[in-house]
């Protein structure tokens, strides 16, 4: 009966989403907006100014519509110290754009039968079981934890709501203890993350509160442990070979190594970053190879698959698989998931209990929701975003950005290769993109 009933709330999510894009569309799919090439220009007046303030080393933005590339270019370097440019092919270092792609792999499992999303994480992850939260007022012990209101849920984990947190942004005490426990070790596999996990507490009881953290982690462990594959293995026999994004994987290619970007900082910050972490702040301008802990380890040493922040991808292979999703889960011929699955991803699973919090520099304001792998715009005008309603997003820590848009069937996207990312340019490349569309069709 759970089962029916999960499955019927998909196909639900497949008339509410995918039904109402295609009533409010307009214009026939084979139709392209009308992109005036003078405004399409302003983009590249804004980031070759960006680049020459010394904002980020080099940029990529990207805009698909209508089954093509409408916009691409490219600013700057990949490498500035050997003068490297950023071209079209350059490896990049994608962080938490990796998210969407573990929650694809996890509702592939989940389309499979292998659980249901109100399962118990801990029956698949028993290390996670019977979990405290830190409770300073109440809780007895050192640290300080009581008994948690109830145990989190697959789709507590999927949607940020589990009661982990990231010690990388909390400067909580707990945020201490993340920090000092070194569970996101790059010589560890998922299996000891879990168990390292499974020994701190929550940051508050599942379910009751949105907070970003290491759950993607968590799922991909989950992965590993219902396919019986490594979660590298799964990612490259199920989603990239199939997608053929050949660049794309938590390993650097020796053969291509020549082509992966340098990762920087803002000067200073790789200094105080042993200290101070993500709140280190910099000393002046320019930039600075970044410190090695924020280089996550992708040659063959490295055993942490992280399924929050690991991957190395090219924008090419990320615009694949975007066009997936655009696509309701079909690229040229091969499916990864079903259309109502997509759909049930990309509607709001937190409701309107609370603003999403502040992460990074992207601002999650009131009128975004938070779907399966996906921030997603419920309310334009509340969101105070470029982005039209029902689209969904995701960034990562060093600048990288996508956006899909289903009513107006584009995609866009913007990279660069500095972290902790604190520049407004990858926001900027909503409104450029929108402003440079001239089309009383646009939804």
């Amino acid at each position: 009966m759970t089962k029916m009933k999960t499955i019927k709330q998909a196909l639900g999510a497949l008339v509410l989403l995918g039904g109402a894009a295609v009533f409010l569309n307009t214009f026939a799919p084979s139709d392209s907006l009308n992109f005036d090439p003078a405004r399409l220009s302003r983009i590249n007046t804004h980031y070759t100014a960006a680049i020459a303030d010394q904002q980020v080393v080099g940029a990529r933005a990207v805009i698909f519509q209508n089954n093509k590339i409408v916009y691409a270019q490219n600013w700057g370097y990949a490498d500035q110290e050997n003068k490297k440019p950023l071209a079209d092919d350059t490896i990049l270092h994608f962080f938490s754009m990796t998210k969407p792609i573990t929650s694809v792999a996890v509702m592939m499992l989940f389309e499979e039968g292998k659980f249901l999303l109100h399962d118990p994480i801990a029956k698949y992850i028993p290390e996670l079981a019977n979990l405290q939260v830190y409770d300073a007022e109440t809780g007895t012990g050192n640290p300080p934890v009581r008994k948690a209101a109830r145990q989190p849920t697959i789709h507590d984990v999927l949607t940020h709501r589990a009661g982990f947190t990231y010690g990388y942004f909390d400067l909580s005490p707990l945020g201490d203890l993340y920090r000092q426990s070194n569970i996101n070790d790059p010589q560890a596999d998922l299996s000891k993350f879990v168990t390292d996990l499974g020994k701190l507490p929550l940051k508050y009881d599942p379910g009751t509160k949105w907070h970003y953290a290491v759950s993607t982690d968590v799922l991909g462990r989950l992965v590993e442990v219902v396919s019986g594959q490594t979660f590298g293995a799964f990612l490259q026999t199920r989603i990239f070979d199939p997608l053929n994004m050949v660049d794309t994987g938590f390993k650097y290619d020796p053969a291509t190594a020549d082509r992966l970007a340098v990762l920087y900082s803002q000067s200073g910050i790789t200094e105080q970053f042993g200290e101070k972490g993500f709140f280190a702040r910099s000393s002046g301008p320019g930039h600075e190879p970044a410190h090695p802990q924020l280089v996550m380890s992708h040659d063959d040493t490295g055993k942490f698959e992280s399924g929050g922040s690991g991957l190395l991808s090219t924008t090419h292979d990320y615009l694949r698989f975007a066009r997936m999703l655009l696509n309701g889960g079909e690229l040229d011929g091969v499916r990864l998931l079903a259309p109502a699955t997509v759909a049930l991803m990309r509607r709001d699973h937190v409701g309107d209990t609370e603003p999403l919090q502040r992460m990074t520099s992207i601002q999650l304001n009131e009128g975004i929701g938070f779907g399966l792998g996906f921030g997603v715009i419920k309310d334009q005008g509340l969101s105070k975003l470029a982005m039209p309603d029902d689209s969904f997003f995701w960034g990562g820590a060093a600048g990288t950005f996508f956006w899909i848009d289903p009513r107006n069937e584009l995609i866009g996207m913007f990279v660069a290769q500095v972290v902790p990312h604190r520049t407004t340019l990858r926001q900027d490349m909503w409104g450029l993109t929108y402003q440079s569309i001239l089309d009383d069709r646009l939804n």
